[in-house]
This record gives structure tokens, C-alpha cells and sequence, in this order.
């Protein structure tokens, strides 16, 4: 249990004077922290039934306040449905139909807005891209970090171009909590009447399935459930931090997630294709200080994400305002309530046809009776099929139209015409959403998406089999398995030969099979469509220059920049410049990625080599510095530094850095070296050993471990 005897007594006296809970005095408002768990099924958490896996920060939240059976999402996908939470809205009317390709607009009212107006203050850390602020869901926020890890870090050390994730990029939970700590740490506690509200977005959940250790060892056969239990574990450090703090008694907690996950439910074993509720039941835990609400509730009514909102506003004890879709949960679980239980929800899916050009979904919840409007329409009894295995539209016509008439009016009723359209991405947005698989093949900028219901189009899950080779082909890539790769990236083209993800896809994994001939051929075919993407061109560059083409690379690499110059590229062009002996053509490619981007990090740590090796070490460390507070999860950043502070004779200062480049990058042996190597200059052997042991854990063969040894033996040698 989280509470202490003497919150449970505030909270006793405070109900037995007669106050609700939003009439405390000011010093005594509650505060709010939302968690959302990205991609994670209800069905696959403790308090949900699932043995299999532990949750006991989840647990402890439904065992000490109220756990949601069927809650629904609006959306399967992170950036509509994290719209519908923070603003108690269904994407008909707040805008955001898919990721990537819509913003939402600073007119809606998000929680963050209406709690800073009433003086909460307010923070948020988020765990993957399609939340990042550049797609509005930092609205309303006073501290939004949104630092990632994915875009350019090689953990190993390597200067060329990253081993290609083909997912978005993320931090781990750990990183999310890290970001978000210090601002607690600052707002929160003893000292401070302002009540705060935090949210902390965890994306782990979200495939790639690679739990942190020890989860990926405990849950080597279900890495799903894996990640679940490593972020949930992160949730457990985080309440632990505000117990500490002193704010948990009087903190008002909310957990769901965005969405679920397919994991081969009706074939899908991702999300963002089909309507299903193995991808729109989520978890939904309400949990308010002690006192507020009976201990280890189950509400078994219908709810959705978008009744967030106005269950926080009420039990906050400030006025909804206008707008607001969903409706308060706190009347389903007092038991003198006479509030009817609302029957009606809303979900879709539009990115069958936004992202692939396919038909659309639209969904009605009844009651019990699901209705699936598409291309092929679908009638499920939830109470009798909650598996949604036996579709009923053949058998009962006169449901389905009923169940259609209501969608329709639904639509009629709470869709806002026009705010919905197609944002115009600049270069740099397209590149990346079209290399994750998010395609701009089916919509145009400045599309404004109809709210009336549309027939017409592709089944989405007539063509599913077409993403779950598409997630295949991603993952073995992913892990190095490039000739299994074209099994699935051959049936992708047979299928659509025209689709450029696919395109690329396949000529990835000719190259990873030492196919270079046949890539650089589907390199050029795509670059005549010009639809060749930065990731694909850096890639082959990097490979063909390795394989020693290193002619063609450099060329192909330098005309692709003058069409689309980034950041990584000038940095890659760079990097392989200096291999060629060219360092004045190399530190002015380095010059141009800072021009692009002066916040990308890897550039400005090479320009710092660059002046350390000419004996410029205060612009060096200059240089260092700005890399670390741009990149702050880049290892390589924190390891020069200490390099540079080592030199220096700030050992104690180079021992954090290099601790700090370990601790983001495990294998990156170069930095277990140094913190060896450190230890011994500081007259500290037995830390040196300790270091060595770690070291030899993660690469026992390796030039760093063999020179480690060596630098322990010699020092054992002068005592």
C-alpha cells in the first residue's frame, strides 16, 4: 500500500467535514501524474488476470483505488489517441488522425492548459517520436522534454552511420523518468504549495520487443510482457520518487495507454491497420489519494480514454468546459450514484487509408454491439463473442442498420468539419515517417479528411498480411537477418512493386546479403523516382565504402546531399572523407551538418576532436559541452568529454562522464576502458578491477578488455 496512516486520517477528516475533493484549501490541491504505456493490452498486465507476467506498480495502483475493465481507446495509434486523452475529445473533433501527418492545433484545450490556468505547474517527458512537440501535444506544458536516443548514437562507437533501428525513434522509460526527475525534485516536496501535474509517456511497450535486463532474460519466450513488466518496474521507481518526496499522499494518479497490440489476433500482429479490440481495449487505472474512492474497485462498464479529462476536472473540483466529448468516471464507482451508465462510444482507424491508400474505420459501441463501418462492414456481440470471431452483419441486417443510422447521427452530432488536414511536412519529417513504414501514399497536404461515413476502398484486413510482412522484414533487418528479410521484402513488391518503402526494404536486405550489385540497382531505381530516402542512401554509402566500393559511395553520397542535404548526411560524408585522408573536405562537411542542424550532436563532438587534436581545448570543450545539453542520451559526447577532462588532470570529473557514456551505452567498450584506466590514475585498484570485471562481461575478447588488462597488470607490477 502507498499511503501512510496519517494521510488516510487526512483524507477521513477532510470527507467528514463535508468537503469534496476539489475544495481543499489551495495549499492542499492534489496533484495529477498521467502515465500512458504505450501499445500495451489490457490482457497482458497482473490486475487484468494475466499470471504470466508481473506488474505489482500496476497492482498496487488497481488494489488502492479503481481498475476499468473495458476501456476503450479512440484510436489505435500514439499520436490521435494521446490527443483524445489530453484533451477528452474524439479525433472527429481535435484533429489528429494518424501520426506524423497531423498537428494538433494550438485552439484545442488541452488538461496541461486548463490545470496551468488554475495554477498547477506542469512537466511532461515522452518516450518516442510521434509525440515530440513539433505534432502539439506539448501544449499547455511549462517543461516538455521530448530528448531521444534513436536519431543518431552508435552504442558501440563506430563513426559510421548507426545501425538502422527502422522503428521510431525512443528512449527507454528509465530515460523518460531521468528527464523528468530533476523537475519533481525542483516543484515538488515539502516546500512547495503549488500543486503539479506530470505526465510520463512510456514507449517500451512499442515493438521492437528488446526488454532491458534482467526482463529480457525473465521473459525471454514473451518479450512483450517483458517490456510491459521493465516499464512498469520504472513506474514503481517513480512513485517510490514521490513517496520520497513526500507529494504521493496527495497525488491523484492515472494510468491507460494509447492502444493495444495485435500480437495475431485476427491476423494482426502489430496495430494502426484494423479495429479490433485487441488493439482499442487498454488498461485504465484510476487511483486518487487515500480515502477518495473504495480500495480495489472494478467498474465493468463501457469507458474510454476520452472520459480522462472530465474525471480528472471533477475530482479536482474545476469546471468542465466547453467541448469536452467524453464524460466523469467518478459517478461509476460511488454507490449511491444514479448516473446511467453512458452506452455509446467512438473509435476509428483512418490510417488504412491515410498511410496505404486503403478503405477507412469507423467504430460504434452500443451497449454490448460493436459495428465496424469500412469497406466491409462488421456487427459483433461483445458479451457473447468478446474474441469479435463471429461477425453477424449476414445474419441480422436490420442491427446493422440501426448500428449505422447511430454513427452517422454520432458523427453528425460531435465531428468538428475542417480540423482535420493534412499537414505540409517538411523534408526532413517526410523522410523519417516514410522510412518507419509511415507512407504519404494515400492523402496530400492540405487534404481536410470528410467525417461522412465512406464504403468505398481496400479491406484493411484483407491486405494485413502486407504489414505483418512489413513488420517481419523490419525486425530480421532489425537483428542482421538479411537473407530471411527478403523472403518477406520479395512478397512485398510482387504484391504493390511500386510502394517505396517496400522498394527500400528489399534493397536493404540485398545489400545486408552481400548483394551490393542488386542493391545499388534498386538504389537507382528509386532515386530516378525520386523517392530514394536518406536512411536507404546513408546505408548503402556506409556498407559500400566498408565492402570497399568506396568510390561509388562517396559519389553517391555527395549527390544525394546536393538534393537532400541533413545533418547525418553531411556528418556521414564526413566520417568518410577522413578515411580517405581528406580533413579539410571533412571538417567542412562537419561545418554544413552544424548549418542544417546545429543541434545534432555527433557533428559537433567530431568538429571538438577535430580542435583538441590542434590544440584549441577550451573551444573544444566548448564544443562538448553543447553536445551534451543537445544530446544529452549521446554516449559518444560524454566519453570525449572525459577524454578531454582526463588530458586535462580532472580525473574525478572524467570518472562521471565516463560513468555516464557506460551507463547509456553498455557495450560501448571503449568507455569501460576509460572508466578502468581512470580508477587506476586515481590509485584506485580495486574500483579498476571492478571495472574490468563489467568490462570483460560485456566483450571478454576485446582489444579494450586485453589493453585493460595490460594497464591492471602493470600496475599491479609498480606496487
Amino acid at each position: 500500500m502507498y499511503f501512510t496512516p496519517m494521510a488516510c486520517l487526512f483524507v477521513v477528516c477532510l470527507l467528514a467535514a463535508g468537503c469534496k475533493p476539489g475544495e481543499r484549501r489551495a495549499e492542499d490541491r492534489w496533484n495529477v501524474l498521467l502515465v500512458t504505456f504505450d501499445t500495451t493490452r489490457a490482457d497482458r498486465i497482473g490486475c487484468y488476470g494475466n499470471e504470466r507476467v508481473q506488474t505489482p506498480a500496476l497492482d498496487g495502483l488497481a488494489a488502492d483505488g479503481v481498475r476499468f475493465a473495458r476501456a476503450l481507446s479512440a484510436v489505435p495509434i500514439t499520436a490521435p489517441s494521446h490527443s483524445t486523452i489530453l484533451t477528452g475529445r474524439y479525433p472527429i473533433a481535435h484533429g489528429v488522425r494518424d501520426n506524423g501527418l497531423f498537428v494538433l492545433a494550438d485552439e484545442q484545450l488541452t488538461l496541461a492548459e486548463i490545470l496551468s490556468a488554475e495554477g498547477y505547474a506542469t512537466a511532461a517527458a515522452v518516450g518516442a517520436y510521434p509525440l515530440t512537440s513539433r505534432f502539439g501535444l506539448s501544449q499547455g506544458f511549462e517543461f516538455f522534454d521530448d530528448h531521444l536516443t534513436g536519431r543518431f548514437e552508435d552504442h558501440l562507437g563506430r563513426r559510421a552511420v548507426p545501425k538502422e533501428r527502422l522503428f521510431f525513434d525512443e528512449r527507454r522509460a528509465a530515460q523518460v523518468n531521468e528527464a523528468l526527475l530533476p523537475w519533481l525534485s525542483e516543484h515538488a516536496g515539502s516546500d512547495s504549495d503549488q500543486p503539479f501535474f506530470a505526465w510520463v509517456h512510456y514507449f517500451d511497450p512499442h515493438q521492437p520487443f528488446e526488454p532491458a535486463p534482467p526482463y529480457d532474460q525473465l521473459y525471454v519466450d514473451e518479450p512483450y510482457d517483458g517490456e510491459i513488466a521493465y516499464a512498469d518496474s520504472r513506474l514503481g521507481f517513480l512513485l517510490k520518487h514521490l513517496e520520497a518526496l513526500g507529494e504521493l499522499d496527495r497525488t491523484l494518479v492515472i494510468m491507460t495507454a494509447d492502444h493495444g497490440e495485435g500480437l495475431g489476433d485476427h491476423n494482426e500482429l502489430t496495430h494502426a491497420v484494423l479495429a479490433y479490440n485487441s488493439t482499442l481495449h487498454v488498461p485504465l487505472i484510476v487511483r486518487p489519494p487515500a480515502g477518495s474512492a473504495p480500495a480495489g474497485k472494478v467498474v465493468d462498464d463501457w469507458v474510454g480514454t476520452v472520459d480522462i479529462v472530465p474525471t480528472v476536472l471533477e475530482l479536482l473540483g474545476i469546471d468542465r468546459p466547453e467541448g469536452l466529448q467524453g464524460r466523469s468516471l467518478v459517478p461509476l464507482w460511488q454507490p449511491s450514484s444514479s448516473a446511467p451508465a453512458s452506452r455509446r462510444r467512438y473509435a476509428e482507424n483512418l490510417s488504412p487509408r491515410l498511410t496505404h491508400g486503403w478503405g477507412e474505420l469507423r467504430v460504434l459501441f452500443d451497449g454490448p454491439m460493436k459495428y465496424i463501418h469500412g469497406p466491409r462492414p462488421e456487427l459483433y456481440d461483445l458479451e457473447a463473442d468478446p474474441g469479435e470471431l463471429r461477425d453477424l452483419a449476414d445474419e441480422h441486417p436490420q442491427e446493422m442498420e440501426r448500428m449505422r443510422s447511430i454513427l452517422e447521427q454520432f458523427l453528425s452530432r460531435h465531428a468538428v468539419d475542417g480540423t482535420s488536414q493534412v499537414q505540409t511536412l517538411d523534408e526532413e519529417v517526410r523522410r523519417r515517417l516514410e522510412s518507419l513504414g509511415y507512407l504519404h501514399t494515400g492523402s496530400s497536404a492540405g487534404e481536410t479528411v470528410s467525417e461522412s461515413l465512406v464504403d468505398g476502398g481496400i479491406p484493411p484486413r484483407s491486405r494485413v498480411g502486407d504489414i505483418n510482412d512489413l513488420s517481419a522484414a523490419k525486425h530480421l533487418i532489425f537483428d542482421g537477418r538479411f537473407v530471411d528479410a527478403l523472403h518477406h521484402t520479395r512478397k512485398l513488391i510482387e504484391g504493390t512493386p511500386d510502394t517505396p518503402l517496400y522498394l527500400e526494404l528489399h534493397a536493404v536486405a540485398l545489400a545486408g546479403s552481400d548483394r551490393l550489385e542488386e542493391a545499388w540497382a534498386a538504389v537507382e531505381h528509386l532515386s530516378e523516382k525520386g523517392t530514394v530516402s536518406d536512411d536507404l542512401m546513408f546505408r548503402m554509402a556506409a556498407l559500400g565504402f566498408e565492402r570497399g566500393d568506396r568510390g561509388r559511395a562517396v559519389e553517391s553520397l555527395s549527390r544525394h546531399l546536393e538534393t537532400s542535404p541533413s545533418a547525418k548526411g553531411w556528418w556521414l560524408y564526413a566520417s568518410l572523407l577522413k578515411m580517405l585522408e581528406r580533413p579539410v573536405e571533412a571538417r567542412a562537411a562537419l561545418d554544413q551538418a552544424i548549418e542544417v542542424d546545429p543541434s545534432f550532436a555527433p557533428a559537433r563532438v567530431d568538429i571538438a576532436v577535430d580542435l583538441a587534436r590542434a590544440g584549441e581545448l577550451d573551444a573544444a570543450e566548448l564544443e562538448l559541452q553543447r553536445a551534451i545539453e543537445d544530446g544529452p542520451y549521446y554516449a559518444k559526447a560524454f566519453y570525449n568529454y572525459g577524454t578531454l577532462t582526463l588530458h586535462a588532470e580532472r580525473c574525478d570529473e572524467a570518472l562521471d562522464l565516463f560513468h555516464r557514456a557506460v551507463a547509456l551505452a553498455p557495450r560501448y567498450v571503449d568507455a569501460h576502458l576509460a572508466v578502468v584506466a581512470t580508477h587506476l590514475c586515481l590509485d584506485d585498484r580495486e574500483q579498476a578491477e571492478t571495472a574490468l570485471a563489467a568490462l570483460e562481461r560485456q566483450a571478454p575478447e576485446s582489444r579494450a578488455a586485453e589493453t585493460a588488462r595490460g594497464l591492471l597488470a602493470e600496475a599491479v607490477a609498480e606496487e
